[in-house]
C-alpha cells in the first residue's frame, strides 16, 4: 500500500487543472503530455484525461482476451469523437455494441484536450455485456497510447503500466441503490402513431387523426385538474382548451376559451369525452374533436407547427367552484399534431435492403444549439438503382431530448464529396455544403413521425444511373443547458427495393438565391413578404410532355422565418395554394405529406412567399448560409422524376437594383462607386455595408418592402438567364371553402326546408279547423 500513496498523493506539475478536485493523478507520458486523474467512491470511477501535442488519445484497462478503452479526440471546431471500444491482442480497435464509458466534458484549452468520463466499476451494475472489464482491486495494467493520424482503426504501439486504482478505503465495491426514474405508471388505451412528452414523468400526450378527426389522449400525474388546448402564439390569452379533473369518481369536462387570463366555458362543446380515469395517481383524459371546427370559441387545427400549451392544477376545485391557478405547472411547446392525410402503412418489400447512414459516438461543442452535417457517398456496390419505400429515423434514448430536427440534403450532379472535399462539422459554416448540397429530400422534426413510407406505387431513387451520388445528413441539436453534447449513435435508414415502382420520385427546389442580393430584410420588422417565381416559360419547357404530381412539401427559411406558401396559378388563374406553412418554425421543420397529390401542368406559374419577423434585430439580415443570415426555399417530392428539372427560382433584376441603388444613395446620402454590370457585386455589398452602420429609419423599411413588391425579376430554370420578367399580379385571390359557410348553408336550407312542411301542416290545420 506503500506505492499507492506514493503514486497517488504526489502533486505531479501539470499545465492546465483538472474540472475539480480529484484524488489521485498520475502523468502517463512525460512531462505532462498525457496525464490522467481520478476519484472513486463504493459505486463509480470518474476519471479526466490531459492531452496535448496528439490529434487522439486512448486509454483503459488491459485484460488477455482485449482491453477496454476509450477512444477520444477533438476537432478544429470542437466537435469530436469518444466512444467505448476493445482493443484486440493483435491491436485492432473494435466498437463496442453499447456505452459503458459515459462522457461528462470535453474541451479544448491552452493546449491541451481534456476529457472527463466516468463508469461503474463493477458492471454488472449496468449491463450483462462481455464487452467490458470491470475494475478489479490492487494492481492492474493500465493501457493508453496517443497519435495524429485520422481515425484510427489499430493502435501501433499501445503503452502499458501497473498501478492501482482502487483504494481499499471504499471496499467493498457494490451497485448504486436503483434511483427511479421520472415515468408515468399509466399506459395508453390504445395504441397511438403520434407520442409526446409534456413534463417528463408527469404529462404524456398521445394522438392519432385522419382528414376530419383527431383523438387526443392526455396522462397526467396529479391529484387535481389538468389542462390542454391550441394557442395562437404560445401564451394563454385567445386559447382553445380543456379543462378535465375527476373528483369522487365523477368527471368533469368542458370545452373552454381563454380571454386575458379568465378561462371561459364554451356555449357549444366541440372536444368530446371518450373515456376517463384515475389510476395511480394519474388523470387520464381521452377525448376527440374535428380538424375543422366552425365554433368562434374554437381553433381550427392546422398543418405546421401550432403552438401547444399545457398545465395542471394540484388539487381538484372544490364543490362548486371553478379551477385554481396552475402556478409553475404549465407550459408550451410546438408540435407538429398533423402533418397532412396519412398513408396507410405497408409490409415491406420481399427483396427489402437496408442502408444505413449514422452519426455516432459524436462529441459536440457546447452551445445552445448546433447544426451538424455528416457527408454519404452512395455505395459503389448500388451498381443497379433501388427505389427507397420506406425510411426512418432512429435516435438513441439518450439525449433524444435535444434531437430538434434532422433534414437529408441531395447534392448536385457530378459531386461525390471528393473535389472539393466533404468534411463532416457545422452545417452552415460549410460553403460546400451551402454550394453543391442544398436540395432537402426528407426530414423529420419534433412532433413528426419517425417512420414514413412513400405511396405503394412510389419510390425514391438511390445507386445505378440515379444521378446524384452524395448526400448530406443534416442534425439540429439543441442544448440550452450548455452540457456537453453527445450522440452515441443517430440513425437514417433506407429501406431499398430492387422491385422498381410505377412512379419515381424527384425534388424539385423553389424559391430565390441564399445571398444579400436575394434577400435583405430590414430590421424590427413584424411581417416582410418575399416572393419568387416559377414562371410559365420555365414549366412550359420544362413539362412539355407531361405534368407533375405533387405528394410532399417542405418549406425552408431559417430562424426569422414566420410562413412560408406556394400558390398555383392556372391559365392566369389563382386556383389556390399548394401547400401553405403559417406556423412555420426552424426548429421544428417536416415533410407535409399531400394527399391527393398537387398536380403541376405546363400552364401554371408558381408564386413562392416567405414572410419574416426581424422586430428584435438592429441591423438588416442577408441570405446566406448562417442561421441568424436568411433562406426562402419551398422543396417539393414529386413524380415522374425529371432529371433536368431541379430548381425554379427568380432574383431581383439588375435593373430593378439600380433603381434601387440609385435611390438609397439620394435618400440616404450614401457614397457608393458607379453602378454597371461589372461593378453591380461590389456596389450592393458596399451599400449594404453603409447601411449597417446606420440608424435604419422607416423611410428605409418602406423603400425596401416596396422594391421587393415591384421588382422585376430574373429566372433560374435550371440555369440563370438575364431575361427580365414583371412580378405576377394575381386580379382575384382564389378563396378557400369555409367549410364553415357551407355547414351554416345547409342549416339554412334544412331550417328552410323544416319551415316549409311546418307551414304547409299549419295551413291544412288551419284548413280542416275552419270547417268545423
Amino acid at each position: 500500500m506503500k506505492f499507492f500513496v506514493l503514486i497517488c498523493f504526489i502533486k505531479c506539475a501539470v499545465s492546465l487543472a483538472p474540472t475539480e478536485n480529484f484524488t489521485y493523478n498520475r502523468t502517463l507520458i512525460s512531462p505532462d503530455l498525457f496525464t490522467v486523474f481520478w476519484k472513486h467512491d463504493k459505486t463509480e470511477a470518474t476519471f479526466e484525461i490531459h492531452f496535448k501535442d496528439s490529434r487522439w488519445a486512448m486509454f483503459g484497462i488491459w485484460g488477455s482476451n482485449f482491453s477496454d478503452v476509450i477512444m477520444a479526440w477533438l476537432n478544429n471546431d470542437q466537435t469530436g469523437h469518444f466512444s467505448d471500444q476493445r482493443l484486440l491482442p493483435n491491436n485492432e480497435l473494435i466498437l463496442d455494441s453499447e456505452h459503458n464509458w459515459i462522457l461528462l466534458d470535453a474541451f479544448y484549452k491552452d493546449g491541451t484536450n481534456v476529457f472527463k468520463f466516468k463508469r461503474f466499476i463493477d458492471l454488472s451494475c449496468k449491463t450483462i455485456s462481455k464487452e467490458d472489464l470491470n475494475i478489479q482491486p490492487g494492481l492492474i495494467k493500465i493501457v493508453f497510447a496517443t497519435g495524429n493520424n485520422l481515425n484510427p482503426i489499430k493502435i501501433a504501439e499501445p503503452n502499458q503500466i501497473e498501478f492501482e486504482l482502487l483504494s481499499n478505503n471504499y471496499g467493498p465495491y457494490s451497485c448504486p441503490i436503483p434511483v427511479s426514474a421520472k415515468v408515468l405508471n399509466s399506459k395508453p388505451t390504445e395504441y397511438y402513431s403520434n407520442i409526446f412528452e409534456l413534463i417528463p414523468g408527469v404529462y404524456n400526450l398521445y394522438w392519432n387523426y385522419t382528414d376530419t378527426e383527431i383523438v387526443f389522449e392526455i396522462h397526467c400525474k396529479t391529484n387535481g385538474w389538468v389542462g390542454f388546448g391550441l394557442s395562437p402564439n404560445g401564451g394563454m390569452d385567445k386559447s382553445d382548451v380543456v379543462i378535465g379533473w375527476i373528483s369522487d369518481g365523477r368527471t368533469n369536462f368542458t370545452d373552454r376559451h381563454i380571454q386575458g387570463r379568465s378561462v371561459l366555458i364554451d356555449e357549444k362543446q366541440d372536444w368530446h369525452l371518450l373515456k376517463s380515469y384515475e389510476s395511480n395517481g394519474v388523470n387520464v383524459f381521452k377525448f376527440k374533436r374535428s380538424i375543422k371546427l366552425c365554433d368562434p370559441d374554437d381553433s381550427i387545427i392546422v398543418k405546421g407547427t401550432p403552438n401547444v400549451i399545457f398545465a395542471f392544477g394540484l388539487n381538484d376545485p372544490l364543490p362548486g367552484q371553478d379551477i385554481n391557478y396552475h402556478n409553475d405547472n404549465r407550459g408550451s411547446t410546438k408540435i407538429n399534431l398533423i402533418t397532412s392525410s396519412k398513408v396507410n402503412v405497408q409490409n415491406d418489400e420481399p427483396d427489402s435492403e437496408i442502408l444505413d447512414i449514422n452519426i455516432e459516438n459524436l462529441v459536440l461543442p457546447k452551445q445552445d444549439t448546433y447544426y451538424y452535417c455528416k457527408g454519404f457517398k452512395i455505395p459503389k456496390n448500388l451498381t443497379q438503382k433501388r427505389h427507397i419505400y420506406k425510411y426512418e429515423f432512429i435516435f438513441p434514448e439518450i439525449n433524444y431530448k435535444r434531437m430538434h430536427h434532422s433534414l437529408l440534403y441531395e447534392c448536385e450532379p457530378g459531386y461525390d464529396g471528393e473535389n472539393p472535399k466533404y468534411e463532416d462539422g457545422e452545417c452552415y459554416t460549410d460553403s460546400i455544403k451551402g454550394k453543391y448540397c442544398q436540395v432537402i429530400s426528407l426530414g423529420w422534426a419534433v412532433g413528426g413521425e419517425k417512420v414514413f413510407y412513400f405511396p405503394k406505387d412510389a419510390g425514391y431513387p438511390i445507386g445505378g444511373d440515379t444521378e446524384y451520388s452524395f448526400l448530406v445528413l443534416e442534425l439540429h441539436y439543441d442544448n440550452p443547458k450548455l452540457d456537453i453534447g453527445f450522440i452515441q449513435k443517430s440513425t437514417l435508414r433506407f429501406h431499398l427495393t430492387k422491385n422498381l415502382r410505377q412512379k419515381e420520385l424527384g425534388v424539385l427546389t423553389l424559391g430565390t438565391d441564399s445571398s444579400p442580393y436575394g434577400i435583405a430584410i430590414p430590421p424590427q420588422m413584424d411581417q416582410f413578404s418575399i416572393k419568387s417565381y416559377c414562371f410559365n416559360d420555365c414549366l412550359n419547357q420544362k413539362l412539355s410532355d407531361q405534368n407533375i404530381n405533387i405528394i410532399s412539401a417542405n418549406p425552408h427559411t431559417h430562424l426569422s422565418g414566420l410562413e412560408v406558401s406556394t400558390k398555383i396559378i392556372r391559365k392566369g388563374k389563382d386556383i389556390g395554394y399548394l401547400f401553405r406553412n403559417e406556423f412555420y418554425d426552424f426548429n421544428y421543420q417536416n415533410s407535409y405529406i399531400l394527399n391527393p397529390p398537387v398536380q403541376i401542368t405546363k400552364d401554371d406559374e408558381l408564386i413562392t412567399e416567405c414572410i419574416y419577423k426581424t422586430r428584435d434585430r438592429t441591423k438588416f439580415t442577408y441570405g446566406g448560409l448562417g442561421t441568424r443570415q436568411e433562406m426562402c426555399f419551398h422543396f417539393l417530392t414529386y413524380y415522374p422524376r425529371q432529371s433536368t428539372f431541379k430548381n425554379c427560382l427568380s432574383v431581383p433584376s439588375g435593373e430593378s437594383y439600380y433603381s434601387l441603388i440609385q435611390q438609397i444613395k439620394k435618400n440616404e446620402n450614401l457614397n457608393l462607386p458607379e453602378f454597371n454590370s461589372s461593378t453591380f457585386y461590389q456596389t450592393v455589398n458596399k451599400m449594404y455595408q453603409l447601411l449597417d452602420k446606420k440608424q435604419i429609419s422607416d423611410n428605409l423599411r418602406k423603400t425596401f418592402k416596396e422594391f421587393y413588391d415591384n421588382t422585376k425579376v430574373s429566372q433560374i430554370c435550371g440555369k440563370y438567364t438575364e431575361n427580365q420578367h414583371e412580378q405576377i399580379k394575381i386580379s382575384e385571390l382564389y378563396v378557400e371553402p369555409d367549410p364553415c359557410k357551407e355547414v351554416s348553408q345547409n342549416d339554412s336550407k334544412l331550417s328552410n326546408v323544416v319551415n316549409m312542411i311546418v307551414n304547409f301542416f299549419r295551413k291544412i290545420f288551419n284548413f280542416f279547423s275552419g270547417l268545423f
